[in-house]
């Protein structure tokens, strides 16, 4: 029966190299840590336990963040937090060897942490796809990235999951368990290489897709200054839309960032340090993603419920919440829409009505959620209502609005926003 191979100390009298030496590849992955290295111990212990912290309360807050439990967004975070429990629990049973790794029971670690490795790192990238959409509406970027997850998951989860438990085999010769330990040193590389570009790819995207937006923001901004329209920027949703945008475009640079970190302790033979390092960083990951993709998705269901008086359908309003990118185009185009409550309404307002975190009800004057009916004698009109838009001292801005109107696209929830802003 093959034994386990020790994992050393960094004291130089063991037998067994030292971690970060060349030869320290394959320390760790069969068997435990027989070493007595405290402070290794120590750093082991404390990147376990931090992982598991952060799953646990990232679990937590999905759980009283969202009201309803369901849609991929949802369950890929759920899938993705949890997967780091039994991902950094298996590490710990294998490397303080809590069940004797030279026995049959020993399997228990690596299953665990095989199957939390499944569930964390492809999890991960579940994550980010499932928001992609709205930053995005290429089918081409889609499909692509998708079937981009899929291949990366059945190509190296496979084949890794099979020199994993052959490298921790109680049944193989020294030499066939030494062919399984090389193989698994090379494809561990591999497979960190082919999840960092996966991973890179997404960020890239939305990195690129979102740095679009917010110039097309900013053109939308620009056009109607120049059409005309008195724009009040601290009133406006846009402020919010770009800080959030910002905060996407750091949070993916930030992935990256700890992303090259975990690649460069994996290529310095690491793998005590790796292993547990990788439950820590992707479960910061996960968390960081929670926050600014909920943002991302609360801002864009803030801005389709707020034309779901008009459209009076459900569905309309779940369009509105998928065409981010396309919508903004649009509104860059020159589509624009008529201004609400322009006209000096009077009147309460709905006390039941919800309004965004940005907007005091108190300052609100008149009845923002009808339009004014043209009455005798106002606006230029006759006795009857009739050459109201004619008497109009901006006639032909006003008449232009309207015209920009009728070919608007209703479903743009940014043009909900304007609506609600009097720009244009």
């Amino acid at each position: 029966m093959a034994t386990a191979s020790p994992t050393s100390s960094t004291l130089p009298e063991q037998t067994a190299p030292a971690q970060g030496s060349l030869d320290s590849a394959g320390a760790g992955i069969t068997g435990g840590y027989t070493g007595d290295s405290l402070s290794l111990k120590v750093i082991i212990a404390f990147l376990i336990g931090l992982a598991l912290y952060n799953a646990v309360e990232l679990m937590i807050l999905v759980f009283i963040t969202f009201n309803r439990y369901k849609g991929l967004y949802f369950w890929s975070l759920i899938v993705a937090g949890f997967g780091v429990i039994p991902y950094a629990l298996g590490f710990l049973i294998k490397f303080f060897q809590l069940l004797d790794p030279n026995q049959n029971e020993g399997y228990l670690a690596v299953v665990f942490l095989t199957i939390g490795w499944y569930m964390m790192i492809t999890g991960q990238s579940v994550v980010l796809w499932s928001r992609l959409h709205l930053v995005t509406t290429s089918r081409r970027i889609l499909s692509g990235t998708k079937y981009m997850i899929i291949f990366n998951a059945v190509t190296l989860h496979t084949v890794t999951t099979v020199l994993t438990f052959g490298s921790n085999s109680n049944s193989l010769t020294p030499t066939t368990l030494n062919h399984f330990v090389r193989g698994y040193n090379i494809m561990e590389k591999i497979q960190m290489v082919g999840f960092f570009v996966q991973e890179l790819i997404l960020s890239l995207i939305y990195i690129k897709e979102t740095v679009r937006l917010l110039r097309l923001s900013e053109a939308v901004i620009k056009g109607e200054v120049e059409a005309g329209s008195v724009v009040d920027e601290s009133n406006l949703s846009s402020r919010s839309v770009r800080k959030t945008m910002n905060q996407l475009i750091i949070i993916n640079a930030i992935i990256i960032a700890m992303d090259i970190a975990l690649l460069a302790v994996e290529f310095a033979n690491l793998y005590l340090i790796e292993t547990t390092l990788k439950g820590v960083v992707y479960s910061i990951k996960l968390k960081l993603e929670f926050a600014v993709l909920s943002k991302l998705v609360q801002l864009v269901r803030t801005h389709s419920d707020s034309g779901h008086g008009e459209s009076g359908s459900g569905d309309s309003a779940k369009r509105r919440g998928t065409a981010t990118g396309s919508m903004l185009e649009k509104s860059n185009s020159g589509t624009s829409v008529p201004r609400l409550g322009s006209y000096g309404h009077t009147g309460n307002l709905n006390a039941r009505m919800e309004w965004p975190d940005f907007v005091d009800p108190d300052r609100v004057e008149g009845d923002v959620t009808r339009a004014e009916p043209v009455r005798p004698g106002v606006n230029g009109g006759d006795a009857r209502g009739n050459d109201g838009w004619e008497g109009r001292k901006d006639n032909v801005n006003e008449r232009e609005r309207w015209k920009r109107r009728a070919r608007a696209h209703r479903n743009s929830w940014i043009d909900q926003e304007m609506d609600k802003h009097n720009i244009g």
